[in-house]
Parts: structure tokens; C-alpha cells; sequence
């Protein structure tokens, strides 16, 4: 099926239901009378479900934020190791050079027929005597020449560690900042929610396969067989990889082996075919070369939203292996899930 034919927009899932009000269900309607709309201590089910839609994409694109600034944090704590490793070998050149300097110092003085008196007093001819001070002062003078070099190297490190401390305190600044921006979402995603969980036990059910339709364990494992077969080995070992996290949770920043968000779980289908992928949706969209729905293989990275902010692997047959959002687990859903939300997709081997 081309693209042109997907399905009306779904937002991604958070808690037990997100969803926008075009996909509210009348037993949902009926089970539940709506309090006024515009009173916000009192919603109805139905401004529950609009207020979750707008959470759903707020909370996708803060996950996608935290998943760069954890990046950023990792290279920057990579950066002042490094920095600090500098610092430490330059102290350490430093200090024995001094060490040396001082050494060669007192061989000098105590050694009288190689001092400046000791050339004087043991020189045959005004000749020989210029040589020895020539030579006394060239040993002198590329000690010292070390000794301020290594100084000015040192400092130089150290000048270099600070910028690196700098930057990695300001990385992990931002990245806290996402987090607790974050946790407020999060906070009104489940003031929203506690209204949609007085529904009943059916209604929950048929509510969440309505915004969520994964696919049974029992079906996925059955397909598992009959997938199409992908182009490369790589593709397949990815496929076959992402298949096997089915069931595991959605945890925010996770990269596996025992929950994932979007782009961990992306990121580690494919480090397991020996391909290194960011952490990160966006990122991930520069690696490979772009390919069209109606193109799509198994092994497809396909991303949605713009910005950026979710991607899921495509296994064929139009379903694809997805981590949704927090209180869902990794599923295998329609590749159309998101309709027109589909921003494009990318193939890493051929």
C-alpha cells in the first residue's frame, strides 16, 4: 500500500492512553459522563484524551532532547578523562624535568673542570677555554629550554581540562533540565490518565489496541517465520534482533539489554549487525540513504514527527517493531501507525 493511503494521524502512547479526540470511543463516551470542558479540575474523558494527544508529542520530542543531551554529556565526560590524562603526563614531564635540570645544575658546580672557574683554571690555551663555556652554556641553556617548554605544555593542559570540565558541567546542566521538564509532563500525563482508568476493563482493553494496535505474542511469533526475507545479512540480523525485545518495557533514555525507548532500540538492533548508530532519532536519520514508504525493506528505519522524535524498524509485510512511550512495551504495530506523521526513512545496507 503506497503512503498516500496510511491511516489519520495516532500520537504516540504514554501511561494507559494517547490519543487525540478523533479516536474517542463511544463506550468511552457513554461509560463516562463529561464534566465541563474548560474547567481543568474536572475534565471529561474526551478533553483527557486531546490533553494526552498534545502530552504524547511533547513527551516524544523531550525524550528525543534528553537522548542528545545524554550524548553530549557522554562526549563531553570522554573529553575531560582525556583532558585530565593530559594534565597528569604533562605534571608529570614537568616535575622530572625540573628534577633533571637540577641534577645537571650540581654535576656542573661540583665538578670544578667543568665549571666556569674549572675551564679557566684547566684550560692550556684561551681557545679551549671559549669551547668549554660554549659547551657549559648550550647543556645549560637546552635544559632550561626543556624545562619551559614542558611548563608551557602544562599549562596548557590545564587550560584545556577546565574548558572540558566546563563543558561537561554544562552538558549534564542541560540534560538535567530535559529530565525535570520531563517529569512535569510526565506528572500531568497522569493526571490525565487516573480519569481514563475509570473506564472498565473492556473499555480499557478495546481503548488501548484502539491507540496502541500491537500485535498478540502469539501472532508475532508466528510471523517471525514468515517475514519476507531481508537484503542483507546485517537487515535480517537487525530484524531478528528488534523481533526478540517484543515485550520488554519502554524506559526513557534506555538503550537495552532489558528495556529500550525509540532510538535505544533502533540503535542496538543494529549494533548487533556490527553497524553504530546515535542515540537519537534525528541522528540516526543521517546514516544510511533515504527510501520512500512505498521502497520500504526489512531492516528500514522509519521516523516520524518533526521535529524528529520517534523511529521504529520496519519488519516487512507493513508492520514494523516500535517502543512507544512509558507504560507500554516494545510491539510490533502497523508500519501506517502514524500516519501522516511519517517523516521518511532511511536504509544503512544495501
Amino acid at each position: 500500500m503506497g503512503y498516500e493511503g496510511l491511516r489519520r494521524f495516532r500520537p504516540l502512547v504514554i501511561v494507559a492512553a494517547l490519543v487525540t479526540a478523533a479516536l474517542a470511543l463511544p463506550a468511552v463516551a457513554s461509560a463516562m459522563p463529561s464534566a465541563p470542558a474548560a474547567d481543568p479540575r474536572h475534565p471529561s474523558v474526551a478533553s483527557a484524551q486531546r490533553e494526552l494527544g498534545k502530552l504524547a508529542l511533547r513527551n516524544s520530542q523531550l525524550v528525543e532532547r534528553y537522548d542528545r543531551a545524554q550524548m553530549a554529556v557522554h562526549t563531553s565526560q570522554v573529553a575531560a578523562r582525556r583532558a585530565a590524562a593530559a594534565v597528569a603526563r604533562a605534571d608529570r614531564a614537568f616535575h622530572q624535568a625540573r628534577v633533571q635540570l637540577g641534577e645537571a645544575a650540581a654535576a656542573i658546580y661540583e665538578n670544578g673542570g667543568f665549571s666556569a672557574t674549572g675551564a679557566l683554571l684547566s684550560s692550556d690555551s684561551d681557545q679551549n677555554y671559549l669551547d668549554r663555556l660554549t659547551t657549559l652554556s648550550m647543556i645549560s641553556n637546552h635544559t632550561a629550554q626543556v624545562v619551559s617548554n614542558l611548563e608551557a605544555a602544562q599549562k596548557t593542559a590545564d587550560a584545556a581540562k577546565r574548558n572540558a570540565d566546563a563543558l561537561l558541567e554544562t552538558a549534564t546542566a542541560k540534560r538535567n533540565a530535559v529530565a525535570a521538564e520531563r517529569k512535569h509532563v510526565q506528572q500531568q500525563v497522569n493526571k490525565y490518565s487516573k480519569l481514563l482508568h475509570t473506564l472498565t476493563v473492556a473499555q480499557q482493553r478495546t481503548y488501548l489496541q484502539s491507540v496502541n494496535p500491537a500485535l498478540s505474542s502469539t501472532r508475532v511469533k508466528s510471523m517471525s517465520t514468515t517475514l519476507p526475507h531481508a537484503t542483507s545479512a546485517a537487515a535480517a540480523q537487525a530484524v531478528k534482533y528488534a523481533l526478540a525485545q517484543v515485550g520488554k518495557p519502554y524506559v526513557f533514555g534506555a538503550a537495552g539489554p532489558d528495556s529500550y525507548d525509540c532510538s535505544g532500540l533502533t540503535m542496538a538492533a543494529w549494533a548487533s549487525a556490527g553497524v553504530s548508530l546515535p542515540h537519537s532519532a534525528a541522528g540516526q536519520y543521517d546514516y544510511g540513504h533515504h527510501v520512500s514508504f512505498n521502497q520500504l525493506q526489512p531492516g528500514d528505519l522509519l521516523f516520524f514527527y518533526q521535529p524528529i522524535s520517534h523511529v521504529t524498524i520496519y519488519i516487512g509485510d507493513g508492520y514494523m517493531v516500535s517502543a512507544p512511550e512509558t507504560g507500554q512495551n516494545v510491539s510490533v504495530v502497523p508500519a501506517n501507525e502514524f500516519g501522516s506523521n511519517f517523516v521518511g526513512a532511511t536504509r544503512l545496507t544495501d
